[in-house]
């Protein structure tokens, strides 16, 4: 499985493939056809990983709540995340996600925010260190997006909660479509890190319940 095919949304000067493709889709909603994922699959194809996980993340980055996302969109992240660690190479999600709706007011919201977001990486973001692309890297980065789409389903439902996991997957996640080997490297370090986080704080918590009896 190549990291991207050729993005069939031509981007402007310096604009990352990733942000192409969302903007184009996007723009391609119509107001009586609510965004689904199954809309992203269709017009994305074999490229829709890239764009169909960051769809799944940048919801929980923007600065205005979009509640009960958090749950099937780990779900989602967590099916994907296993498949591009097992070299699948298109997409699968159950029909009820595929289905899921996102919320009307999002896309006019999502394309601004979209803007603010990527045009300052575009200056640092680039292909390099290819290697990351083969196939025993992409099983590390694929285990890696399953461990963040496990904290984003299981960490508490408050603002900001799911900002941290979110972020995590997208750095490895612009690693995959804009083929920088850094981000990816950086992007599992960073997940290691969550899930000895994650793991020192249930045993804390356990020591702690524990003391009371």
């Amino acid at each position: 499985m190549s990291a991207l095919s050729p993005s069939p949304f031509p981007p402007r000067p310096n604009e990352l493939q990733l942000s192409a493709a969302l903007r184009a889709i996007l723009n391609s909603a119509q107001p009586e056809h609510p965004l689904t994922l199954s809309h992203v699959i269709a017009s994305t194809g074999e490229r829709a990983f890239g764009v169909l996980m960051a769809f799944l993340c940048l919801p929980f980055l923007l600065p205005i709540p979009l509640p009960g996302l958090s749950i099937p969109f780990g779900i989602a992240l967590l099916l994907l995340g296993a498949q591009i660690a097992v070299r699948k190479h298109k997409p699968w999600l159950p029909g009820w996600l595929l289905r899921r709706k996102l919320p009307p007011k999002f896309t006019a919201r999502f394309l601004t925010f979209l803007g603010r977001i990527f045009r300052p990486l575009e200056k640092i973001i680039k292909p390099r260190l290819l290697f990351m692309q083969g196939p025993l890297a992409m099983v590390l980065v694929g285990i890696a997006l399953c461990v963040d789409a496990l904290l984003l389903t299981i960490l508490p439902a408050f603002p900001g909660s799911n900002l941290v996991p979110a972020w995590m997957a997208l750095i490895k996640i612009l690693g995959i479509t804009e083929e920088d080997g850094v981000l990816l490297i950086a992007g599992c370090v960073i997940s290691l890190g969550g899930i000895v986080g994650l793991i020192f704080a249930v045993m804390e918590g356990w020591a702690r319940l524990a003391a009371h009896f």
